[in-house]
């Protein structure tokens, strides 16, 4: 146990200090929901309550994650990276588990190489420290005991108490990462009523709700300690983001959304097939992950619920399809399957050590190369206006995110938000127009000192702020497949 946790530590080290961004190999981590998140959490640790205090949509455990991070370091990404380690390291541990199950130990090494390379190299993945990545680990661990369950007929109270515990922390990240949860639970729901162990099915219900209790029951404390609090949590948290992405269109066009979202990730992501959903098919016949056919059809039916539910709004941004990539493993295991048997298994099993270096030292060069994030490792501080700003604000100033996403200037800045809608958040504004109205009443009634808009900002509200502000600073920068533009005003 312990040399696997340290080769997965070791694993894990390796490949997020080039993939993620919030590695100390780069300046700044940009990406704008990792700027969010932090900027959540740290106001957490400040005394801010979620949703009552400053408006955001994630779960209220991914907030408080990041919040341990600045607790670890409020001007660097270190603590993410610190989180992000820590949580790989989980996840390919629990991975490690689910190939020995199906093939000798020394396979797993290089399994687990590949499968890094695969995810950390990958477009999805994004510039790192994503909610979906964070539950990583969840995730394996789910698969692992699903596994288990599937391949022994049993699972024990203690098992459908931690399965019932870790849906519970998804559950208050995003929960529409649940998909394979519910495959977990439907197949236990059919098993147990098919074989009418009515006793048994109750007391693993029992068990399962009382994990998700036991997850609930502190955000329950803290929120209802708070005036109003439990109500912007069930307003914003729920409510909110079940409505807001709604648009005007029948339930018939929203179907079809969602089957074109979904060929358009199978085209563009075909790993998924190749990797996932075809070896999980195969295995029907085959009976290489399950001896039961039924068996295998419920790994696959959990593997869709989970791709149905990321994709259920008919939206596709990037990093959406990141939780399906652990399940890319099994793919990996059927292939390893085939290879056992000729000449590069002998290989393999001949010499582990080696084969598991050599695996290594191929990897790494061709995640590095492959990554969308690695060509932003040349960049200094003076390549990111959120650190060229800096020379133009006065101290202890308040700042404005105005019209985008969270840039990562409240974090240069080491400033909290001191206004409700601290960034524009990604909704249309036909759905939700109190968001962008409360910004520019903000600035029409100059409530704070600085202002940082972008070339995403509309012209309507460039020129408002030109009404109120002076515009003191311009800076151009590559942000993923585009130039932004950066303009910082000052009050007048």
């Amino acid at each position: 146990m312990k040399k696997k946790l340290i080769f997965c530590l070791t694993i894990s080290i390796l490949f997020l200090l080039i993939g993620t961004k919030s590695s100390p190999l780069y300046a700044l981590n940009d990406w704008y929901d990792a700027q969010c998140f932090f900027t959540m959490g740290k106001s957490m640790m400040n005394g801010s309550v979620p949703y009552l205090d400053l408006f955001e949509q994630k779960g209220p455990l991914l907030f408080l994650i990041y919040g341990i991070a600045s607790l670890i370091s409020i001007d660097s990404f270190i603590g993410v990276f610190v989180i992000e380690v820590i949580a790989y390291t989980i996840f390919l541990y629990y991975i490690d588990k689910i190939i020995t199950i199906y093939l000798p130990e020394k396979y797993s090494y290089i399994l687990l190489t590949i499968l890094s390379l695969l995810i950390l190299s990958s477009r999805s993945f994004t510039h790192g420290g994503s909610c979906e990545e964070l539950c990583f680990p969840l995730l394996a661990m789910i698969a692992y005991y699903f596994i288990k369950y599937l391949k022994n007929n049993y699972i024990s109270n203690k098992e459908t108490l931690i399965i019932g515990i870790l849906t519970g922390c998804i559950f208050w990240m995003k929960y529409t990462l649940l998909g394979f949860s519910f495959g977990f639970i439907l197949a236990v729901t059919i098993k147990k009523i098919k074989n009418k162990e009515w006793k048994d099915f109750i007391i693993k219900i029992f068990y399962f709700l009382l994990g998700i209790t036991v997850t609930s029951i502190p955000w329950i404390i803290y929120f209802g300690i708070h005036k109003g609090g439990l109500k912007s949590l069930v307003d914003i948290y729920f409510l909110f983001n079940i409505t807001s992405y709604a648009d005007n269109i029948t339930i018939i066009q929203k179907i079809i959304n969602f089957f074109i979202t979904i060929k358009g990730v199978l085209i563009k992501y075909y790993q998924y097939l190749i990797l996932i959903i075809i070896p999980m098919i195969v295995s029907i016949k085959t009976k290489l992950f399950f001896n039961h056919t039924k068996d295998n059809i419920y790994l696959l039916i959990s593997t869709l619920l989970l791709l149905t539910f990321l994709f259920i709004g008919g939206t596709n941004y990037r990093y959406y399809s990141l939780p399906m990539q652990p399940f890319m493993i099994f793919g990996l295991i059927y292939i390893a399957s085939i290879i056992d048997k000729n000449k590069i298994g002998t290989l393999i099993k001949k010499y582990p050590i080696i084969m598991t270096i050599l695996t290594i030292i191929v990897c790494l060069p061709i995640a590095y190369y492959r990554s969308p994030n690695t060509e932003y490792i040349k960049n200094n501080k003076n390549d990111y206006a959120q650190y060229t700003f800096l020379e133009e604000i006065a101290p202890n100033s308040t700042i404005l995110n105005y019209g985008f996403l969270d840039g990562g200037f409240y974090f240069t800045t080491k400033t909290y938000p001191t206004q409700y809608y601290f960034q524009k958040n990604n909704i249309k504004y036909d759905i939700f127009s109190q968001n962008i109205d409360e910004q520019r009443k903000y600035v029409q009634e100059k409530r704070i000192d600085y202002v940082v808009a972008s070339n995403k900002t509309s012209k309507k509200d460039l020129e408002l702020l030109e009404k109120n502000y002076t515009l003191i600073k311009t800076h151009t920068q590559k942000y993923e497949e585009h130039e932004r533009t950066y303009y910082l005003y000052e009050k007048k």
